[in-house]
């Protein structure tokens, strides 16, 4: 079942059943599955819950005041999916494929738990302000980036073209320390008119890492070649974050 799943929505369903464990249900439901993916995944809470509204132990309070607690039961127990939390994990399937993804990440759980609706975590959802549409559209957004630069998930084998594959770290690496976000990297790639000597992502890339005083605008065509060296690609990314 789980065999599309990123290793994070793997981890999800992971600490979705440990939740459930600590509950004391006899099933992981919708809420378990939302503990677990606020607990592993904070870049994406970060990205649309208000800092205060990811808190895993106020929304672990908020799901004990509205269920029955029962006594702890093990770990190991391989407790079953509710009817509830399949539905919410077929919706983040249909919602992958909407986005043309060919895996199951973090973010397509998220929305499927958002078109689960009748369930404890889209009534705490919904309450943080997130709805359907919106967090939908946002990934809409990123889809063409992500496709670019994540097209496989992040236990699947890495692209061959090392072209590709500078451009997917890079761009994870400096995303992730915050030197520049996906909208920016998104509306640079939308704003290329025009292709020269590279793919129309790896020349907004160029030129990001140019804007951002990254790279020398001058030496780009030299700094795409070094960088297909794993080694040199390396150097880069430690010696920008140093900055």
């Amino acid at each position: 079942m789980f065999e599309r799943y990123t290793e994070k929505a793997r981890r999800v369903i992971f600490f979705s059943r440990y939740e459930a464990s600590q509950f004391g249900a006899s099933q992981i439901e919708a809420e378990h599955i939302l503990l677990g993916l606020i607990r592993e995944d904070k870049k994406l809470t970060a990205r649309f819950f208000h800092r205060s509204h990811a808190n895993v132990e106020l929304i672990r309070k908020e799901i004990e005041n509205r269920t029955v607690m029962r006594d702890h039961i093990s770990s190991q127990i391989d407790l079953p999916l509710s009817d509830g939390a399949k539905r919410a994990l077929s919706f983040a399937a249909e919602e992958s494929e909407l986005l043309g993804n060919r895996h199951i990440g973090t973010e397509h759980l998220l929305l499927g738990l958002l078109r689960e609706e009748d369930s404890i975590s889209a009534e705490i959802l919904n309450a943080r302000g997130l709805r359907l549409p919106d967090v939908r559209q946002d990934l809409a957004r990123h889809v063409h980036v992500e496709s670019k630069m994540r097209k496989w998930p992040l236990d699947a084998p890495r692209p061959e073209d090392r072209d590709d594959q500078w451009v997917e770290e890079l761009s994870e690496a400096f995303i992730d320390a915050g030197l520049f976000t996906y909208d920016e990297l998104s509306a640079e790639i939308t704003q290329v008119a025009s292709l020269r000597q590279f793919e129309e992502d790896t020349e907004a890339l160029l030129r990001m890492l140019a804007a951002k005083g990254l790279a020398d605008p001058l030496h780009l065509p030299n700094l795409a070649f070094d960088l297909r060296d794993e080694t040199k690609l390396a150097e880069f990314i430690e010696k920008s974050r140093q900055r």
